[in-house]
């Protein structure tokens, strides 16, 4: 099985030509290019879950194949929903079937899918420079983390960061003896953090990801691949036997060789095979 990944394509952020959606389609020539046989997303697919739910499904109408995913921090984001809360967004895109949220998805026999958006716990911040209570404002420097205003859940991030770890944890136990591909959109280990030192990223690394999430990951004894997103790097570390995958497409004003979209598309992403 040909297993497609890529995150962070931000359809929304990225479109072109008065608002043409250049970047879907180019995920399904990726997709079709490539002999996929399923197609797997960390996330942040667009900043509104509406737009994210109408991709995943014309990516699945376009190219006949499944598209796994689970949401980033971006298709939380109330900013076209005034007042719906992290929980309420969260839930809509937990409407479809393969959101990885719902639970376990079996690829084959011996494999299966498992993972959730995951959330951050402070702990890839300097904690030398800065205290819990600094990371708790989520402002630093006149730059604010927009989390913090657009993706409310109404209580602290550790405790958002505990519930999404109970979660995955019980999805990783549904799993069974399978072996593992684990997504989440959140960082999972420092080395995809961005490098210090530098006194920005030394306070907004804190809201990467979770050392914790890589020893749930790290612990299961099953998990063979790790897909994660956020951070707009492409970058892969063999770590306690696991495949960890940073595989991001980001935006476009990112983009260093080219302004093309199906060519920076097909170059960003992986394929694995199982």
């Amino acid at each position: 099985m040909r297993i497609g990944i890529l995150s962070d394509i931000h359809v929304d952020i990225n479109y072109y030509e008065e608002n043409v959606d250049k970047i879907t389609p180019a995920v399904c020539d990726a997709v079709l290019n490539n002999n996929i046989d399923v197609f797997i997303t960390a996330g942040d697919i667009a900043s509104d879950y509406e737009i994210t739910l109408d991709v995943v499904r014309r990516i699945e109408r376009a190219s006949s194949r499944d598209c796994l995913f689970v949401s980033g921090n971006h298709d939380l984001w109330n900013e076209n929903h005034p007042g719906m809360t992290a929980m309420e967004t969260y839930g809509a895109m937990a409407e479809h079937p393969y959101n990885l949220a719902n639970g376990p998805v079996k690829l084959k026999d011996g494999w299966t899918a498992v993972g959730d958006t995951c959330w951050y716990d402070y702990s890839f911040g300097s904690s030398e420079l800065y205290s819990f209570e600094d990371f708790e404002r989520r402002s630093n420097n006149e730059r604010v983390w927009q989390d913090s205003i657009k993706a409310v859940w109404n209580r602290p991030d550790a405790e958002v960061n505990d519930w999404f770890l109970k979660r995955l944890e019980s999805s990783i136990a549904a799993a069974g003896n399978d072996d593992l591909i684990a997504v989440s959109h959140m960082l999972p280990i420092e080395e995809f953090t961005v490098p210090v030192p530098d006194e920005t990223w030394d306070y907004f690394n804190a809201f990467l990801g979770s050392r914790r999430l890589g020893e749930l990951l790290m612990s299961s004894g099953r998990v063979k691949y790790s897909i994660c997103g956020h951070v707009h790097y492409r970058k892969h570390v063999v770590k306690n036997g696991i495949d960890f995958f940073c595989q991001c497409l980001g935006y476009r004003t990112e983009w260093k060789d080219n302004d093309d979209p199906f060519i920076e598309v097909a170059n960003s992403m992986k394929i694995i095979e199982i």
